[in-house]
């Protein structure tokens, strides 16, 4: 009897487990997707730099992989996470204070969802600041623009957002600007990032981002960013990003502890031509008169962007022909202009 009552309390443990178990396996199922995108471009330089001013393209006749981006996205109900891989120069470019497998990280973060609306991550991810991204094959235009260039490129830390209707706002703590890895031994305080946008289904956009704080060498960056995307009929639409960034040095004698500053702003103009062609245009103007961006003009700099879209299926076929105008000689060339020309093709999966 004793042993039949044994069994018996044994059996139903190993079923109430097994019941457990599975209410456990149906709350965190969940899904996984697999995409990415590659590219490949050729630029000749016709006048001017043959090293490029902005980042990601300075390769001169020659062809050049740019990057191969692979995501991963795993999703249950209420919680997530995202491994966004990149290999090539792009990504290496893009994550320049890594070293090795590290640097092929462009976005690793855990996401969880309470509630309906509000969202907490963890981890790494791309900027929120500005109007281009890092693969080319969701930017208009192939080259990039100053404001890109000059960061910042990505954030890891800690994030909240809340949306409710058509309104989107975030707020976060990070690493200082790009670091995934802290270096010991230097400067670590953090860096707060913020954002508010209104976005309906229609495509308008408008955005005010907003990141600051002390960098690993202790100068105070302060940036305000703002951004908008208006649809202007169905075949075009505008696009605009302005941006300011405040730049404390540590106070040394004989250097200015004084705030400087350097800025610009970008209008985008995309118009569709018919269902394979598009066209997308830039203008931007880009002011460092103190040199103290990373790309250190000493002046101002108006860059002129064309780039024609040739869409079938996942393949993006993009010729492009830019023309920088520099206030001043950049470096050590004597001319003030840069006139090239590239061709990049991506493709999506």
């Amino acid at each position: 009897m004793k042993l039949k009552s044994l069994l018996l309390g044994s059996a139903l443990f190993c079923a109430a487990g097994a019941s457990a178990q599975q209410s456990l396996s149906d709350e965190t199922k969940g899904s996984l997707s697999i995409h990415g995108n590659v590219d490949v471009y050729y630029k000749h330089t016709f006048h001017g730099l043959k090293d490029g001013t902005t980042s990601f393209t300075p390769s001169d006749q020659r062809f050049e992989l740019g990057m191969a981006s692979l995501q991963l996205t795993y999703e249950t109900k209420k919680m997530g996470a995202v491994v966004d891989l990149g290999f090539g120069p792009r990504a290496r470019d893009f994550g320049y204070t890594d070293q090795g497998a590290m640097a092929a990280i462009k976005q690793a973060y855990i996401y969880f969802e309470p509630v309906t609306g509000l969202r907490f991550s963890a981890g790494a991810w791309a900027t929120h600041i500005g109007y281009e991204v890092l693969d080319p094959a969701f930017n208009a235009n192939y080259s990039m623009s100053y404001l890109f260039s000059t960061g910042p490129f990505s954030n890891t830390g800690l994030k909240a957002e809340y949306t409710t209707g058509s309104h989107h706002l975030m707020l976060g703590l990070s690493n200082p600007t790009d670091y995934r890895h802290v270096p010991d031994g230097v400067y670590n305080r953090k860096t707060v990032i913020a954002r508010y946008s209104y976005e309906k289904q229609s495509g308008l956009i408008l955005a005010l981002n907003y990141s600051g704080g002390k960098q690993i060498d202790t100068v105070n960056l302060q940036q305000l960013d703002a951004v908008a995307t208006v649809p202007l009929t169905e075949h075009f639409q505008l696009g605009w990003n302005g941006s300011v960034v405040l730049s404390k040095q540590p106070h040394v004698e004989q250097e200015d502890p004084r705030w400087q500053h350097f800025w610009g702003q970008a209008v985008y103009l995309k118009a569709r031509l018919n269902q394979k062609l598009a066209l997308a245009l830039r203008e931007e103007y880009f002011e460092d008169k103190k040199a103290i961006s990373v790309v250190p003009l000493n002046g101002s700099v108006w860059s002129s962007t064309a780039t024609l879209r040739y869409e079938e299926g996942p393949v993006t076929i993009m010729p492009e022909i830019r023309w920088d105008h520099f206030s001043t000689p950049y470096g050590a060339d004597p001319h003030q202009g840069q006139l090239y020309g590239l061709i990049a093709m991506t493709f999506q999966f």
